[in-house]
């Protein structure tokens, strides 16, 4: 028996939430798109992105992987006009960069167009010097309360240079310090 105990909230406790939320560290990845045809225009380039940290894979085979954003966002509509997306993991010393692709979508246009990157097959944009990306197509959106999740089919994996990834926890960005493995 544990002398501790939990405090126990509903689930419409916000505060509850949002302090168990920031308690989750998360990769910092930055998500670039490619629009197509109609949704390219003023205020929606064909290139895009923007920073997010709820990213997940969700199936080896076949390879899926997910991003959850809020549907009030300006994410979404990026999402929405992309048949393909990359989302890049972000190295440990690249929190500039997440910072500033979490800007306005002005400032990101800006951003990417100085910003080090290749295209990956479909045209997205694979940001360099980062810990790798994967590439993929919009298989399904699904409204999921005040946010969306977008699930892509991986069509290529590309490894980078690095394995320090930059993570976030606690509305601040971190590295990873490596404990003891298990079996140490």
């Amino acid at each position: 028996m544990h002398d501790a105990s939990m405090q126990s909230f509903g689930p419409d406790s916000t505060d509850s939430f949002l302090a168990l939320a920031r308690a989750w560290a998360a990769t910092v990845t930055v998500v670039t798109v490619r629009r197509h045809g109609e949704h390219v225009g003023p205020g929606a380039p064909e290139l895009d992105g923007f920073t997010a940290t709820a990213f997940l894979t969700v199936s080896m085979r076949p390879p899926i992987i997910a991003v959850s954003a809020s549907s009030a966002s300006s994410a979404m509509p990026m999402l929405r006009d992309s048949r393909s997306f990359a989302v890049n993991l972000l190295a440990a010393d690249q929190a500039g960069l997440a910072t500033a692709f979490a800007r306005t979508a002005g400032d990101r246009l800006a951003l990417l167009n100085q910003a080090a990157w290749q295209p990956d097959a479909a045209g997205v944009p694979l940001l360099l010097r980062t810990a790798g990306g994967f590439s993929a197509t919009v298989r399904q959106l699904i409204e999921a309360g005040d946010h969306t999740l977008v699930l892509g089919d991986v069509t290529a994996i590309h490894l980078g240079d690095r394995s320090d990834t930059l993570l976030y926890h606690d509305r601040a960005y971190a590295r990873l310090t490596r404990a003891d493995r298990p079996g140490d």
